[in-house]
């Protein structure tokens, strides 16, 4: 992986100082404003998300104040009016992790009238365009207006998830971008017949209503999910279920944004880790005026002069055939997610790390030479994706954060990676951007003395010891040890733990840029019980 340009607000993470776009670890648990306070949140939201430790005590809390359960299990939708007392029920009874507005969530697109074509013969060239059909279990969950199976293109691939009425097109153009069938008419996606999962969403969805659809698409499976929306305000909520969907196999793709001429905001959940953000090119391979410019953006597909099927009852071009001429990140996201199914199709046993690593790394590099914010790593292309070699796996991912580890995110802790007796490698990887941090929760004997070591292969990577009372990487006052060295030199600590009786304590990871070798390392971990 090219080294990436350190800049805005995504370049930053630094163990000791990570941005909000990554609070699910150390994340603020603010309590919501007072009834009728005038706020910047409340007027802008009839609810706010409450994110909670499961169980029977906060069933019971969140039916006295009428708050609803959202799927993922630990977040709770309440009016706003009596957010404020929720959440400060919860932070008595110890149980409250984070209050937020619920935001909404944008899924505007262009529709342009004069096409004039997209480079997509370089991403799938005539040769294979379309593959030759196959069975493909690598379905695709399109979470946005439900798709409209009328529609020749899509009627025969495509499973609603949620039935109701289509209420936009939205969701019916990004999902023939990604799959629509090759039937001889209308239009056809990027891998062709390729299984959609649709669920549905509200015309004016919130955080909330996208964190129910990603958690639904990981329960149904979908080995890709695609995001054609995005808002510039963080949503933890959706974070959590983001890192949910991976954590079960799913990718999942998002696109950048539109507003790269209108102030060029980080958009999420493209900005988050562990998230494919994909950028639009026009028909020169140049980064269009609209596509948003951060250093979370992975690749590009072409976003100009996009064919798409469109329900008959919003075909408004002049011609009502179901097809129209779109433009926008919306749909070179589905691009993206249509190429993943296929790769995870043709190489059914690459993890969706992998996955993603080969879409990057095959990329064309267009634009600026090497990787850029405004293109990324480059130009999707399948016949490289489909032959590029097999990339290392990062294991135990999402560990990004002791609340990844410790049970808040997940439900329950993870195992130990290691309970202090002999020895234990692991090969790992972090990203600034991709991956800010990777957590291992292991288990110390009493009395007994240990060394870990990190030994980089690239990169500059940093080594901490948090003690087992750490809820956040936030709290430095919770380091036991620490190594910083600089370069490829290996990090290393030897601890005692001076109890009698077994500890809990977590290894951390981050990436270092302060010597210019970049914001991504592959290392190993080696974990050595000493002799006293």
């Amino acid at each position: 992986m090219h080294s990436r340009l350190l800049g805005v607000a995504l370049a930053a993470v630094t163990l000791l100082a990570a941005p909000a776009a990554h609070a699910a670890d150390g994340r603020s648990v603010r309590l919501p404003p007072a009834a009728g306070a005038v706020s910047a949140a409340s007027a802008q939201t009839d609810t706010w998300l409450v994110g909670a430790q499961p169980g029977a005590a906060t069933q019971q809390i969140a039916r006295r104040y009428g708050a609803s359960a959202l799927q993922q299990g630990t977040a709770y939708s309440v009016a706003t009016k009596r957010a404020r007392a929720f959440a400060g029920a919860l932070r008595r009874a110890g149980r409250l992790t984070y209050a937020e507005p619920n935001v909404d969530l944008n899924r505007k697109s262009a529709l342009d009238a004069n096409p004039t074509g997209g480079p997509r013969q370089v991403i799938v060239p005539p040769g294979l365009a379309p593959p030759a059909p196959t069975a493909s279990n690598s379905s695709i969950a399109i979470i946005d207006d439900r798709v409209d199976t009328s529609l020749p293109d899509l009627q025969a691939n495509t499973a609603v998830v949620n039935p109701g009425p289509v209420l936009g097109p939205h969701g019916t153009m990004v999902a023939s971008t990604a799959a629509g069938a090759f039937n001889g008419s209308g239009v056809f996606g990027i891998f062709p017949g390729a299984p959609i999962l649709s669920i549905g969403m509200p015309l004016q969805a919130t955080c909330a209503d996208g964190a129910n659809g990603v958690i639904a698409a990981a329960r149904a499976k979908a080995r890709v999910i695609n995001l054609s929306f995005g808002t510039p305000s963080d949503c933890g909520t959706l974070f959590d279920a983001v890192q949910k969907a991976y954590a079960s196999g799913s990718l999942v793709v998002a696109s950048a944004g539109n507003e790269g001429g209108a102030g060029n905001p980080v958009i999420y959940p493209a900005a988050y880790p562990h998230v494919l953000s994909v950028a639009a090119i026009d028909p020169t391979f140049n980064a269009t005026e609209f596509s948003n410019r951060n250093t979370a953006v992975d690749v590009s597909a072409p976003g100009v002069g996009i064919p798409v099927a469109i329900p008959l009852a919003f075909d408004a071009d002049g011609t009502v055939d179901g097809i129209t001429i779109a433009a926008g990140t919306s749909f070179s996201a589905p691009m993206v997610a249509g190429a993943a199914s296929w790769l995870a199709t043709a190489r059914p046993t690459l993890s969706n790390g992998q996955l993603a690593d080969i879409l990057r790394g095959s990329a064309l590099d267009v634009g600026t030479p090497g990787y850029d914010p405004s293109t990324g790593f480059g130009l999707i292309r399948m016949p490289a994706a489909l032959a590029y070699a097999t990339p290392g796996r990062d294991v135990l991912e999402p560990n990004d954060g002791i609340t990844f580890v410790n049970g808040t995110v997940f439900g329950r802790p993870d195992p130990f990676l290691w309970r202090g007796g002999g020895k234990r490698n692991l090969n790992g990887s972090a990203d600034q951007v991709e991956d800010p941090l990777d957590v291992y929760r292991i288990r110390l004997a009493g009395r007994s003395r240990v060394r870990i070591r990190v030994r980089p292969s690239s990169g500059d990577p940093d080594l901490f010891l948090f003690r087992g009372t750490a809820r956040s990487i936030r709290e430095t006052n919770r380091i036991a040890a620490r190594s910083r060295r600089t370069g490829t030199k290996i990090d290393s600590i030897t601890y005692r733990n001076a109890s009698r009786t077994a500890r809990t304590f977590y290894v951390a990871i981050s990436v270092s840029n302060a010597t210019g070798t970049g914001v991504h390392a592959n290392y190993r971990l080696e974990l050595q019980r000493l002799k006293r």
